[in-house]
């Protein structure tokens, strides 16, 4: 295998994090991010890291709208030893981002081309991944960036990462400028949705789709409890972004979600005529 490292990079994360450590904000219009620099630096914090070991590349992952790069995906792609991978975007969601970054850390863990996998991303989804690779010799490290908030990386993941090193903020605070420096100090984070608003959303859900279902529909679902079958918590997770923003990152609002949805499951089988 060769003694060398690859760092992944899900811009989703990176952006959303960075920005709101940075600036304060996720949104992507209020703020610069010079990539440039970004990768070049993250490349030697690896080979530092590493204590040596040379990069093979940086893939830099991200959604665009017919998955068609932008003029800033072309100057990221431009850049030396830097790969873009690009997913979807659909009803304002990254889609396929995962599964990028799950065949590329695949594809060189399988073909021996690297011995160590840098990861900056928080979503749990690539947790299977992460194990994959390691099962094949590859050394997984998943980087962080800090957050004042509630932990912007699934703690599934963290635990499967060989090693977690969350990088400080100031490390990230050179790379990203608010687009408005005369209104900076002033912008602050977003108001980040709750457990509590999380379980009413889910709740919510459940209540509508009772009132539709077939018994054969919650038979079904009754049968694979407390795992909901996956298009309808695809439905479930798309409408409660609605009203709390994107939960890609967001696995324990998943959580409170989900068991919202399966409260009111349960009160209503408590109170059906069969049940007693």
């Amino acid at each position: 295998m060769a003694d060398r490292s690859a760092i992944f990079i899900d811009a989703g994360y990176l952006l959303a994090a960075g920005g709101l450590v940075c600036c304060g904000t996720k949104d992507r219009s209020r703020f610069t991010c010079d990539h440039k620099r970004l990768t070049t630096d993250l490349a030697q914090w690896a080979q530092t890291h590493s204590g040596g070991m040379s990069s093979l590349r940086t893939y830099w992952y991200d959604g665009a709208q017919n998955a068609v790069p932008t003029p800033e995906h072309e100057r990221i792609g431009g850049l030396p030893y830097v790969k873009v991978r690009l997913g979807r975007i659909h009803s304002g969601q990254q889609k396929g981002v995962d599964a990028l970054i799950y065949r590329d850390l695949m594809t060189l863990a399988r073909e021996r081309a690297v011995s160590r996998a840098y990861l900056l991303s928080g979503d749990e989804d690539l947790r299977e991944g992460v194990i994959a690779a390691q099962d094949m010799g590859v050394q997984v490290i998943l980087i962080g960036i800090p957050t004042s908030q509630r932990a912007n990386q699934s703690a599934v993941l963290v635990r499967e990462a060989d090693e977690h090193v969350v990088l400080p903020r100031e490390h990230w605070t050179s790379y990203f400028a608010s687009t408005n420096s005369a209104t900076a100090s002033a912008v602050s984070p977003a108001t980040p949705a709750t457990p509590e608003a999380a379980r009413a959303a889910g709740r919510a859900f459940a209540t509508v789709w009772l009132s539709k279902a077939t018994l054969e529909d919650l038979a079904n679902l009754l049968k694979d409890e407390p795992k909901i079958p996956g298009p309808l918590d695809l439905a479930l997770v798309i409408e409660a972004e609605k009203s709390l923003g994107s939960l890609r990152e967001q696995q324990s609002l998943k959580h409170e979600l989900r068991a919202g949805f399966w409260a009111v499951v349960g009160e209503s089988e408590a109170s059906s005529p069969d049940s007693n």
